[in-house]
Order: C-alpha cells, then sequence, then structure tokens
C-alpha cells in the first residue's frame, strides 16, 4: 500500500510539473517573504479542503483557547498560548527597497528569539527565499504543587526551523518548489508528584527528547488571468521524522513519514456559480520497533474528496458541498460529513452567516507533537471524526470605526483525546526508569457547544483595540483509554469533564501608536474551570482537581530608530501568575526580553 501511495505521489508531482511546459511571460507578481509556512498541523483535516490553498499567503488561525492543551507558553517572541513553534514573530520586508531581515532578541531565563532571511532572487518571473527561525529556553520553574519531593525542575526547551522556497510564474499558472529542517528539543520537567518521604527513583528529567523533521513538497495553482475553462491547484508534500528516545531513555523513538497530497479542481458555471471537487489523501507510516506493544505504531491513510457548488448572488453567497472520507486503519471506515456555508449581506453592514462542517481529524504524530509534545510514546494517538460542526452568527460594521460579532455554535467529534498525567511506565524488574510524567489520552465523544462575541474598534485615537469573550459547554462519554491508563479512568463514577479544556475565555489586545515610529501593544488573555483528574502516589489516591486559571497580561514596545533598523522590548506574564497548560508543568512567570529588528 505503501508503495503503491508514493509512486502515486510521484505520478502527480510530475503531472504537475508537466502542466507548466508550455509557459511564456507575464507581468511582475510582487510577494513578501514569509519568515515561515504556517505550520500548525493541529488543523483539522476537512478545513484543509474547505479552503482553497493560496500560494505563500500564511494562514493566520487564531489560538482558541479551549485548545489549551496545545503546547507550553515557552515562547518569547510574543508569549501568547500555543505559540511555541518557531517564526511566529511576524516581519514585514519593503522588497521595492529591502530583499533580507535579521532579528535578534534575548532575555532572562536565557531566553533566546532570532529569525533570519533574505530573498535570494527577485525577479519578474521567480522568487527564490532563504529564512529559518529560532527560539529557546532553559529555565528554573517552581512547581505549582507543595509538599512533594521536587520544589522545582529546569525546564529546557529549543526550536528551530531553515526553510528554502521557491516559485515561478508561467503564464498559465504559478509553480513552487520548497524544503525545509525543522528541530525541536525538550525535557520531560513536569512534577514526578513523589511523596516526600519516597527514595530518589530514577526519574529522568534531564534528558533532552530530540526530534528532527525533514520535509519537501511542490505544488502549482493556475493563475487568474488564465482563461482556460478548468482552474485547479494542487501540492505534494513528505515529511520525514525521527525521534530519540521511546518510553525510556534505553529505547528507541517512533520515527517515519507522513506523505500529503492536495488538489482543487474547479470551473465557472454560469455568471454567478462554480462548481468543482476537491481531494485531500494523507499517509502515515513508520518504521523500526517503536512503542510498547506489538504494532502500536501502525500506519494510517485517509483519503477525502469533497464535491461542491457555489453560489453568488447579489446580497448572498452559498457553498454547499459533501466530505466523503475513508480511514485505512486497523479496521477501514467511512465518513459522510457535510460542508455547507452561507450569508446574507444587508444594507452593505451587515452579515448573517451560517455552516455546518465535518471530517476526519488524524491526529498524526506531527499533530501531536505540536499540540502536545509531553505526550506518553507508548502508542500512537488514533484518529476521530467531527460529525458536524455547526456554527451561526450575526457580524456588523454599522459604525465606522467598530465592528462586532456575535456567534454561537455547536461541535460532536467522536474518539476525541482527552490528555491526562501519568508516569510512562517500569522496567522488568519493577523499578521506575521513565519519564517522571507524561501526558496520556483517554478516548470520549464529546460535543463541544459555545456562545461567544468579538469586537474590534480603532474609534479610541492612535488605538486599535479588540476583545473576545467565549463560553463553552460540554457533553462527555468515555469510549475508550489509552494502554496503561489507570482503569478508574473510565468508571462509571467518574466525572464526565473535557480534561484541560477551559468552560470560558476572554482575550484583550491593544494596538497603540502615539507617535509615527512607536507601537505599543497590550494583550492580555484569561481561560477557567479546567479540571484535570489525578492519580497520584502510585495509583493509591485519585481525585478530580481544578486547574489554576490562566490570568496573563503581557507588553511589548517597538520603535523604528531608522527604515533599516528598530528595537523592541518585551514584558512577559506582568501578572506574576502561575499555571499550567499540562498537569504539572508550569509555565515561565514574568520575564523580560530586547531585541533589534534589522532590513537590508
Amino acid at each position: 500500500m505503501k508503495n503503491i501511495l508514493y509512486k502515486s505521489a510521484f505520478i502527480l508531482t510530475v503531472s504537475l510539473f508537466s502542466l507548466t511546459v508550455t509557459a511564456q511571460k507575464d507581468s511582475t507578481l510582487t510577494r513578501q517573504v514569509l519568515l515561515e509556512r504556517d505550520y500548525n498541523p493541529t488543523l483539522q483535516e476537512a478545513s484543509r479542503i474547505n479552503n482553497t490553498a493560496a500560494i505563500y499567503t500564511p494562514v493566520i488561525k487564531s489560538k482558541e483557547l479551549r485548545y489549551l492543551s496545545s503546547v507550553p507558553q515557552i515562547s518569547v517572541s510574543n508569549n501568547r498560548l500555543g505559540a511555541a513553534a518557531p517564526g511566529e514573530m511576524g516581519t514585514n520586508v519593503d522588497y521595492s527597497k529591502k530583499r533580507g531581515y535579521l532579528n535578534l532578541g534575548a532575555g532572562n531565563n536565557s531566553n533566546l528569539d532570532g529569525a533570519a532571511g533574505y530573498r535570494i532572487v527577485n525577479s519578474d518571473r521567480d522568487r527564490l527565499d532563504l529564512f529559518g527561525s529560532h527560539l529557546s529556553t532553559s529555565s528554573s520553574i517552581d512547581y505549582i504543587q507543595k509538599g512533594y519531593m521536587y520544589k522545582d525542575a529546569k525546564a529546557k526547551y529549543s526550536a528551530s526551523k531553515i526553510n528554502l522556497e521557491y516559485e515561478h510564474i508561467f503564464d498559465p499558472s504559478i509553480l513552487w518548489i520548497d524544503a525545509s529542517f525543522y528541530n525541536t528539543s525538550f525535557n520531560y520537567y513536569g512534577n514526578p508528584f513523589m511523596p516526600q518521604s519516597s527514595d530518589p527513583y530514577p526519574f529522568d528529567m534531564n534528558s533532552r527528547q530530540n526530534v528532527d523533521v525533514f520535509s519537501v513538497g511542490a505544488g502549482i495553482k493556475s493563475r487568474d488571468e488564465n482563461g482556460g475553462l478548468l482552474k485547479y491547484v494542487g501540492s505534494v508534500s513528505y515529511q520525514n521524522f525521527k525521534t530519540k528516545y521511546g518510553t525510556q531513555v534505553d529505547d528507541k523513538g517512533p520515527k517515519g513519514g507522513q506523505l500529503d497530497v492536495n488538489a482543487n479542481f474547479y470551473t465557472d458555471f454560469g455568471s454567478d456559480k462554480t462548481i468543482g471537487v476537491k481531494g485531500w489523501l494523507m499517509n502515515q507510516s513508520f518504521s523500526g520497533n517503536a512503542g510498547y506493544f506489538p504494532d502500536s505504531y501502525h500506519s494510517l491513510t485517509s483519503v477525502t474528496a469533497t464535491p461542491y457548488i457555489k453560489f453568488q448572488g447579489g446580497n448572498w453567497d452559498a457553498d454547499l458541498g459533501v466530505n466523503v472520507s475513508a480511514m485505512m486503519d486497523v479496521k477501514n471506515k467511512f465518513l459522510f460529513s457535510p460542508n455547507v456555508k452561507a450569508a446574507i449581506h444587508f444594507n452593505e453592514r451587515n452579515t448573517v452567516y451560517g455552516e455546518v462542517t465535518g471530517g476526519v481529524n488524524n491526529n498524526t504524530y506531527l499533530d501531536i507533537l505540536q499540540e502536545n509534545r509531553y505526550i506518553n510514546l507508548w502508542s500512537r494517538v488514533e484518529y476521530s471524526k467531527t460529525l458536524y460542526d455547526a456554527k451561526v452568527g450575526f457580524k456588523s460594521g454599522a459604525l465606522d470605526g467598530f465592528e462586532f460579532d456575535l456567534f454561537a455554535g455547536y461541535k460532536k467529534t467522536d474518539k476525541d483525546h482527552l490528555f491526562l498525567y501519568t508516569h510512562s511506565g517500569f522496567d522488568m524488574t519493577g523499578v521506575i526508569k521513565s519519564w517522571a510524567n507524561v501526558s496520556t489520552p483517554i478516548y470520549a465523544n464529546v460535543g463541544t457547544g459555545q456562545v461567544g462575541g468579538l469586537i474590534k474598534t480603532n474609534l479610541i485615537p492612535y488605538t486599535d483595540l479588540s476583545a473576545k469573550l467565549v463560553a463553552y459547554f460540554y457533553n462527555v462519554k468515555y469510549t475508550g483509554s489509552y494502554s496503561g491508563v489507570h482503569p478508574s479512568f473510565l468508571d462509571k463514577n467518574l466525572e464526565k469533564k473535557t480534561w484541560g479544556r477551559p468552560t470560558f475565555t476572554f482575550e484583550l489586545n491593544a494596538d497603540v501608536k502615539p507617535i509615527d515610529k512607536l507601537l505599543l501593544s497590550l494583550n492580555y488573555m484569561y481561560a477557567g474551570g479546567r479540571k484535570t483528574f489525578f492519580v497520584g502516589n502510585f495509583a493509591t489516591v485519585s481525585e478530580v482537581l481544578k486547574m489554576k486559571d490562566i490570568n496573563e497580561l503581557n507588553f511589548k514596545g517597538e520603535y523604528q530608530l531608522t527604515d533599516w533598523l528598530s528595537v523592541n522590548a518585551r514584558l512577559n506574564n506582568i501578572l506574576f501568575q502561575k499555571y499550567e497548560l499540562q498537569y504539572g508543568y508550569p509555565l515561565q512567570g514574568f520575564n523580560v526580553l530586547g531585541g533589534l529588528n534589522f532590513k537590508f
């Protein structure tokens, strides 16, 4: 099966290149270098299909706090939740004057933040960009929970990525090729929750896990100027990954590859309709003997096709489609899910909208690495199915300088995963010889409802202000457990909770520009109502615990000294709050970072 998939991908790549043979010259296409292509595989696969791919256009995804079980907040570039991947800080380079940039930042806790890039080729037809980024920290952090053997730990983390991207403009299409290398390393510094009277068991809290990811890809898109009947966009990519350690330091970690193929073919039908079909294929395979049980890292192939039709009226628009998905796993399964969106516009500034989508969440190894790097490596996390994700809302910009969006929705996902604290295991003699604290998933059918609102305004002089408030409610039914999870996790009397996910979130962002060269930014975040199920003292104690609320305030100032040099300073976690995303893993407290930005 794997060989067939790889051969198919090769044939598709050759086909993509063959579409450009008859290329001729055309006008200039001006684009800016991106610090990094969007590297966040946690996006639901249905969303990838529901959106037409864009070339060299980064997808800016909101960091919804209901996914606070993502990655620890040790990013120093903007210190936002889930922003631990490299390249989070954005730098716009004016390529009429400048072709490169260099950003350098450093602060306490050994925080380093840097990025660099250069447009090597910048002609009417060709773009060749080389860029990279780095984030790292090594800080002593006090545990929130008191009365245990360990009071603090050294939290170590780094993430580096280097990219090479090429784009060529033909008459009928645009071709791009890219390659990248990503490395991340970290230690499992989470609280092992050992009683003070315990002997010093050999938990490993110092060794750094290491993951390397090498990626290559290519794609092609028909140009808007192309007068042909059939329009298209397609891409193929392959990511090879290798992990240093498994469940113990003596074990080999998971390694393998992930193949992704995307395609969208469409054509105009009359003056107000578009018909087409989108397709997406993912194959994840593993090599070696990773995992604690036989075939615990079995392969997965997921294929989705979405036929659709789009309507465009005078004051309304609608997208009608259906996702047809097939999952080739231990058992082969199919899923039919909706893909429907509609909006009505009135008075030119008001919109009532609604959508119902769904699809497969593959939860690949690279997905989970970004969602929660401290995962127990006994086995891979299974895929889940979003049966439907419905949302309705009303947004308005009737008042100049003021916009708002009111929305509500409900999503139903089968076999969703929820993370809980555990140890990773024992050796054959019964002695603990593993990571002290890892996250172990249990599976549940989860219904998630949300009600919220968003406002944006620039009515305050020199200020852009936005705020978002969301309340969540859940319906949970446990369906299974990860290997090694304590049986009481699934007991019918266990409190049914979406462990680690909040019931209320609020975010406030303000950018103030009192003078042309000075920009001041303020960010505040709150998330409450999170709980976890704790099993301590070697499974002799178990209880439901309330996790500390997230309550964080960050400040940044940047001053433009010249057209090629600016300075910035960042004050993160000004309220000196202590909280965790994964239980036992406290994040940095107050920290300061300063830096220089060069354009050349």
